[in-house]
């Protein structure tokens, strides 16, 4: 048995993740490509400072769904394991990136590192799968009815802003990326929020 508090604690871990994202890619530009350090860390130690947050997303994400107690059902639960399995798949591609390539290719100058694109298109895949795990539990959280009012939607909400945001970077592919970055920390943020604020006692399996 879970308990009330250990969910409320994963929405802060969730929190924690957001502020952590959106701070590593805001320092992570200022290292202009990697061709300088930001408060001691070049583009490769902002960008693995990734990971963490990452891990935290998924604690707050596994919080959020075990706070409605299985009542979502198997949409829910179908939603939750993608937008799981989305996260997994990003962090492994970061991980390919920043941790497993410079292993494999640092100590040859100039060699092509082909675990940058691996890593890249891996990020990719996780980001496109993702929200599509959000819109399907943010479905079934709407018609469980377990959380009380504008929060039953906010899944629903951060997948179709997440979405948008990458059909815009089809057009604008700048303002698109960034739209849909931010709708991503953002999303986490309140989410952690609405999963930390929860003062209930019921306990889920």
């Amino acid at each position: 048995m879970h308990s009330a508090k250990l969910i409320r604690w994963s929405g802060l871990l969730a929190i924690v993740g957001g502020v952590m994202w959106t701070g590593s890619w805001i320092l992570n530009h200022f290292t202009e490509d990697g061709t300088r350090a930001v408060l001691g860390l070049s583009e490769r130690g902002w960008r693995r400072m990734l990971d963490p947050a990452m891990l935290f997303f998924m604690a707050g994400l596994v919080g959020f769904y075990a706070r409605q107690a299985g009542k979502t059902r198997k949409l829910g639960k179908t939603g939750f394991i993608i937008g799981l399995a989305g996260l997994g798949t990003m962090l492994i591609g970061n991980v390919i990136e920043f941790w497993v390539g410079p292993l494999l290719y640092d100590h040859v100058p100039g060699e092509f590192k082909p675990t940058d694109h691996l890593g890249w298109a891996t990020v990719i895949v996780g980001f496109v799968v993702m929200p599509i795990g959000f819109i399907l539990l943010g479905v079934a959280t709407l018609r469980a009815k377990v959380l009380p009012r504008w929060r039953r939607a906010l899944p629903l909400i951060i997948g179709l802003m997440i979405t948008s945001g990458m059909l815009l970077a089809l057009g604008i592919r700048e303002a698109g990326l960034i739209t849909s970055f931010l709708s991503f920390s953002l999303g986490w943020i309140v989410l952690g929020y609405v999963v930390w604020s929860d003062r209930s006692e019921q306990k889920v399996a």
